[in-house]
């Protein structure tokens, strides 16, 4: 069974300083960005952001709303969610696989005791793209992982279109992925998962606080059928 403990580079809600005046504070105090795990509870804007960006381009959901409430039930440390004052603008959902190549079986099981993550969908809220986000949360989600003792490697699968997105954000091709859906094919990729998370620093980073890490923004975003 794959241990979380120590591994929770996530960020909590911001406290108002108690240096600045009750009088000025903010009306609302949402954290002005905020990384943490998906639950159930985020399934129905996880759903509508995703259906938006991958029905206009595929005609398909990677993940149907049953779907996505059941891996946020099953294995919800192994979802992100990046959330602006309250409302989520992008999101990773990804579940534990124990097989060398991804099956049919993957799109809907998690396997506690794989060390494989199959990263099911990457998606931006349409109001976010381009504005670099999707390789932000990606850079991050796999930071995230290298804290997890037992995983050792991340998986997707993708149109062909979408591959050299992530070739950008390290992945290489393993060929093509078995799984069809409909007529649609995908190409399936992977992604070293070895050492700890590290920092990096850049002038233009969106920083998280109480997290050492630092997120570079990326010049390329759109929606991702993973």
């Amino acid at each position: 069974m794959m241990s979380v403990v120590g591994a929770q580079p996530f960020i909590k809600p911001m406290q108002p300083s108690p240096s600045v005046s009750p009088g000025i504070q903010r009306r609302h105090t949402l954290p002005a960005s905020e990384v943490r795990p998906l639950n159930t509870q985020d399934a129905i804007s996880v759903f509508e952001i995703e259906r938006e960006a991958f029905i206009s381009v595929s005609g398909e959901c990677p993940l149907h709303l049953d779907e996505v409430r059941h891996f946020l039930t099953l294995c919800p440390e192994l979802s992100m969610g990046w959330f602006e004052e309250g409302r989520l603008v992008a999101f990773i959902i990804g579940s534990l696989w124990d097989q060398d190549r991804l099956t049919t079986d993957a799109l809907t099981l998690h396997k506690p005791r794989g060390s494989t993550v199959h990263i099911h969908v990457l998606a931006v809220h349409r109001t976010f793209r381009q504005q670099g986000k999707g390789p932000i949360i990606m850079w991050r989600y796999l930071q995230y992982l290298r804290c997890l003792p037992n995983v050792r490697r991340a998986v997707l699968m993708c149109e062909d279109f979408l591959v050299p997105f992530y070739r950008k954000s390290g992945f290489k091709v393993l060929g093509r992925c078995a799984i069809t859906v409909g007529s649609l094919t995908f190409t399936e990729m992977w992604y070293p998962i070895s050492g700890h998370a590290y920092m990096r620093r850049n002038s233009e980073a969106i920083r998280f606080p109480q997290h050492p890490l630092t997120l570079p923004l990326a010049k390329t975003d759109e929606p991702v059928d993973v």
